[in-house]
Parts: structure tokens; C-alpha cells; sequence
């Protein structure tokens, strides 16, 4: 549908990512040494907090730039609120993405607010990287590793937390996943010359993974064992209760290109379908950078998980 469109287009070589080459964010080269990156992104509450769902919506806004490479630097506020949603529940929202965007160092300067029936926020983001440096979804190289820097789970706990069938403290350990920025993880990845990378969010880690296998021409070969599960995903998973609609429509998706070990159950290949709200970078390691790699992300106080490695072929296979 888009392709007649962008035939329209004119050009620009300074575009260095665009719609034609889809990526986490828009990229367009100032200098030799400095490029803007642009993105946007809302969600709707993934939890009942006012300021919380507004801090999570920041951070998960910012991730883009962060799976980049990038920095954030201006952001204006999109805001889809009903007409009768109380001033002091809107200025909560509000106060809670205010603060994760100082605490990135970057400045609120304006938005957009509608009235939906939906309450809806997020923000479109500006930031700056190196051009040089760029983390790229098609940058995957046969032998590398692959490391992704937070466990899996939070849209599948945030749906049974709407529903009030989970603990209290896996909601909890879920929401602070969900508020931990990007930003230490991009920063080492950036340290380190890495070149290839994504952030997990509504496509799911295989969704994600498909992206950065189809666009590298390569296979991701995964050990399901090795992936982090947030507490009480699996056991939340296994009832299979509550699963968010858009797992089914990413397994319906990306399915064709994933094989399954036969050994593993459907609760388990669901889990890996079902999307991420403010999930971790999925970055691929070359052997010889990978032990400086991951020391350095628990010095920061981060951990990176080494879920499998990446091999000539396409598409991903999974073991257990």
C-alpha cells in the first residue's frame, strides 16, 4: 500500500534510514559526525498507576533511539485522553513521562493532546548518534552471539495484572523491568562497537529476532533454556488465561520463518510470540568482544544474557 507512495518521494542522501528501510527509527545525517534520529511511539495503560503507565510510556518511547545508538534530546508529548478523565489522573500521566525524559537528559518541548475514548500517551522523540556508530537491525554476523539485557514476560504479566490474577510482587518486578531504560545497554554496545541491534517491544523476542535474522540473511539458532523469564510469566503462561491479542497475531506473522524443537511445549513457544512493553536490547556480540561486553554491563549494573548464536542460513530455529 505504501510503495506507490514512496515512488513520490524525492530523495535525500542524507537520509540514512528511512520508511524504504525499516529500522527502530529514522536516521538523517547531519555531519560526519552527527545524525538525527527520529521516532515515535504510545501505548495505552499496561497498569492501573496514572504515573506509572506515564513513566513506562516515556521509556518505552525512548527505547528507539536507544536501539540506535542514539541519545534522546527534544520530545513532545502525544496524548489521547477521554473527555472526562479526571485533570489531577491526566497531570499523573504527564508528571510520570516528565520525569523519565529528565532523568534521560533530555527536554519536554511540546506535543499534541486529542480526545479517545482509549487513554492513550507516548511521545515522538529526537535524538543524536554518530553515524558511524549506528546500531542496525540488518547488521548480524554469522558467528556472533547473541545477548539480549532484560528477561521476557511483561506483556503477558501487565494483561494478568489488568485482570488481578497475578502476585502482587511479579507485577511489581515486571513494572520496574518495564522502567528500565536502554540507556546503559546502548551506551556499551556503542563502547564496544557493536553493529547490530533492536529494541523487543510489540513484535516479541521471535518478532524482533525475525526482523534482524530476515534484513542480516542469517539464522539465529536459540536455546529457550538460556532466555530470562520474568517471575511468574511461565506459570502465567502455562494457564494460558490471558494471553495479549497481539501474541496471536506475531505468531500468525513470523511463525512461517521460526522452527520449533519438537520438544518444546506450546505454553513455551507462545511466551516467545507474546509482545513486550519497554523490553531489553537484542544486540548481536562478535566471540572476541563478548566477555568485555558483558562484564562491562554488570559494572553498570546490568545484565546480559547469552541466548544463542547466530549461523549462515535464514530464519531462526529454536531449542530447547
Amino acid at each position: 500500500m505504501m510503495r506507490p507512495l514512496l515512488q513520490q518521494q524525492r530523495t535525500d542522501e542524507r537520509l540514512l534510514i528511512g520508511i524504504s528501510e525499516p529500522d527502530d527509527a529514522a536516521v538523517y545525517q547531519m555531519d560526519d559526525q552527527t545524525a538525527l534520529v527520529f521516532t515515535a511511539d504510545f501505548i495505552t495503560p499496561v497498569v492501573d498507576d496514572a504515573y506509572m503507565w506515564g513513566a513506562i510510556a516515556a521509556v518505552n518511547s525512548m527505547s528507539d533511539v536507544y536501539a540506535m545508538g542514539g541519545r534522546p534530546a527534544l520530545v513532545l508529548n502525544i496524548v489521547g485522553f477521554p473527555k472526562d478523565m479526571p485533570t489531577e489522573i491526566a497531570t499523573k500521566v504527564m508528571e510520570g513521562g516528565f520525569t523519565q525524559v529528565r532523568e534521560a537528559g533530555a527536554l519536554v518541548v511540546g506535543g499534541h493532546t486529542v480526545e479517545d475514548e482509549e487513554p492513550k500517551f507516548g511521545l515522538a522523540v529526537i535524538g543524536f548518534a554518530n553515524p558511524n556508530q549506528l546500531l542496525r537491525k540488518g547488521n548480524a554476523k554469522p558467528g556472533d552471539y547473541v545477548v539480549l539485557t532484560k528477561s521476557i514476560g511483561t506483556g503477558l504479566l501487565a494483561k494478568c495484572g489488568k485482570h488481578a490474577v497475578i502476585a502482587k510482587e511479579h507485577l511489581d518486578i515486571a513494572q520496574r523491568s518495564m522502567l528500565t531504560s536502554n540507556k546503559v545497554a546502548s551506551e556499551v554496545a556503542i563502547t564496544h562497537r557493536l553493529s547490530a541491534g533492536t529494541d523487543v517491544t510489540g513484535f516479541a523476542l521471535l518478532g524482533h529476532m525475525s526482523e534482524m535474522a530476515n534484513l542480516s540473511h542469517v539464522q539465529f539458532d536459540i536455546s529457550y533454556d538460556s532466555i530470562p523469564v520474568l517471575p511468574g510469566a511461565l506459570i502465567q503462561a502455562k494457564d494460558g488465561s490471558y494471553w495479549p491479542t497481539k501474541t496471536w497475531e506475531n505468531q500468525e506473522y513470523f511463525g512461517g520463518t521460526i522452527e520449533f524443537s519438537p520438544n518444546l511445549q506450546s505454553f513455551q513457544k507462545d511466551l516467545l510470540f507474546s509482545p513486550e512493553t519497554s523490553g531489553g536490547l537484542l544486540v548481536t556480540v562478535s566471540a572476541d568482544k563478548l566477555e568485555n561486553v558483558l562484564s562491562d554491563l554488570r559494572v553498570k549494573g546490568q545484565v546480559g544474557h547469552v541466548i544463542g548464536r547466530v549461523a549462515a542460513g535464514e530464519g531462526i530455529v529454536v531449542r530447547p
